[in-house]
């Protein structure tokens, strides 16, 4: 079949409603494409030709995604890097990505109000790089992982075609400078024709205004902080969220128990998902109309196929857990299209993957069922060999984020002279509680095998990236 390309979503004037729209301004379909060609001319006379970075640090903006397809119709480059992060991250991420052009609030008027004349150059072909996205970096350094048009265009037409209507309004809350936000949240909407609404404020008095005022289908990526928030806090009413009809969280980090008081709440579904960086976005995804399956994170996408291996990338069978392997469909519609990142940005530049690799180790430990249902265990760093015992991170923050007391909870292997490894827990208690490392100790050794109680529990605020996931690098003693 002949591979989708989101910069066929530029030429479409019979498309009718709004493309793109924030809190000032609205694009529609029909205007959008050009919109995106006067700001691929204002990037073309500063300077931007193919290959070459653009930095773009904005906060969530109908103008986000318009530079993002700027970008890809120049064959530039496009760097998210998040407005709100230290000055010393972002010029880290600028010094590794060397950009020609760097684009911040104060930048943008004039960037789009320079040129009326629309850009007429033909786009790179559609293997070309378009996108650099940073993992999340919870576990160390974030890497720049490389991606191609024709891989996001993949993802972005999949997700469209499964799970959006026309009339969706989908919602995105966290930062369009994390490049999985513009793959599985706007250009989704646009190949839907629905429409893509860029949210500022990502906590939860921030998400239940934009669902009532501007009248949200559908939430991309609710995080578990922001669910937690959105159901203990009283002020959010049911009403707020009347219009969703569903939303979506990753599956790492959300108790079963904190998923239920949601749905109870509002009565709207909860839709797990699993996704990486480097896949790019989402790879399995629940079905809002089956009955959600105990830390399940639903089944792959059509375009794809998920499977297990050993540590010697072997593979192995249903139901026996191992490493996650994604790789493409063998069948149906999208057989054999799907590819992964095409590389990384390194200090020396581009590092392509190697030639012919198509199948990607995840890192992440799971099974798969015999249906196709994942499920996601934990990462491979997050295996504590104590006492020369492996203890899985995810099962530990599992059970003892059940306890009422614990928010959240970030559990770590660190080096020990007699066990190799010792456990430690990072617990951020629940808003208004008082919690003693003593008595988490003491309802751990109820509820887990004593090989795998944790060593020592830190009490405090967890550090968090812009995802609003734990950032497990930072975590420290107070």
């Amino acid at each position: 079949m002949t591979p989708p390309d989101f910069l066929t979503l530029l030429d479409r004037p019979d498309v009718a409603g709004v493309a793109l729209e924030d809190e000032q301004r609205s694009v529609s379909h029909a205007a959008l494409g050009n919109s995106v060609r006067q700001l691929a001319a204002a990037l073309a006379l500063r300077g931007v030709s193919r290959g070459d970075r653009v930095a773009v640090m904005l906060p969530n903006s109908a103008a986000s995604v318009e530079i993002y397809l700027a970008c890809a119709l120049v064959g530039a480059i496009w760097v998210g890097i998040n407005p709100a992060a230290p000055e010393a991250e972002q010029q880290r991420q600028c010094t590794l990505v060397t950009p020609t052009l760097t684009i911040r609030a104060d930048s943008l008027p004039s960037l789009m109000g320079d040129v009326t004349y629309a850009f007429d150059a033909a786009p790179p072909d559609l293997t070309a790089a378009c996108g650099i996205g940073f993992s999340s970096g919870t576990t160390g350094t974030p890497k720049a992982i490389v991606h191609s048009r024709a891989g996001v265009s993949l993802v972005a037409a999949v997700l469209a075609k499964s799970q959006l209507r026309s009339d969706d309004r989908v919602g995105v809350v966290l930062p369009m400078s994390i490049h999985n936000l513009i793959a599985v949240g706007a250009l989704p909407a646009l190949f839907a024709r629905g429409t893509c609404v860029a949210v500022e404020r990502m906590n939860a008095a921030g998400v239940a205004a934009a669902c009532r005022d501007r009248e949200l289908t559908r939430l991309n990526a609710l995080v578990p902080a922001t669910i937690y928030d959105l159901v203990h806090d009283d002020t959010t009413t049911p009403e707020m969220l009347a219009s969703l009809r569903v939303a979506g969280t990753g599956a790492a980090g959300l108790s079963e128990d904190l998923r239920s008081a949601f749905e109870a709440k509002f009565s709207r579904r909860l839709v797990g998902t699993y996704g990486m960086t480097e896949a790019p976005g989402v790879v399995c995804i629940e079905d809002p109309d089956e009955p959600h399956i105990e830390r399940a994170s639903g089944k792959p996408l059509p375009h794809v196929t998920v499977s297990t291996c050993d540590e010697h990338r072997r593979p192995l069978p249903p139901r026996q857990e191992g490493e996650l392997v994604v790789s493409a469909a063998e069948r149906g519609h999208w057989a054999d299209v799907y590819r992964p990142s095409i590389g990384t940005w390194t200090e020396e530049g581009f590092a392509a993957r190697p030639q012919g690799e198509k199948r990607l180790h995840t890192g992440d430990y799971g099974w798969v069922d015999d249906d196709g249902t994942v499920y996601v265990t934990g990462r491979k760093a997050d295996v504590i060999v104590r006492g020369g015992v492996n203890v899985n991170a995810a099962e530990l923050e599992s059970v003892l984020g059940e306890l009422a007391t614990v928010r959240e909870i970030a559990v770590v292997g660190e080096n020990d002279d007699r066990l190799g490894q010792r456990i430690v827990a990072f617990v951020e208690p629940t808003a208004g509680m008082t919690v003693e490392p003593a008595l988490l100790r003491q309802q751990a050794r109820d509820m887990l095998a004593h090989g795998k109680v944790p060593d020592e529990f830190v009490v405090g605020a967890l550090p968090r990236n812009a995802m609003g996931k734990v950032a497990r690098a930072q975590l420290r003693r107070t």
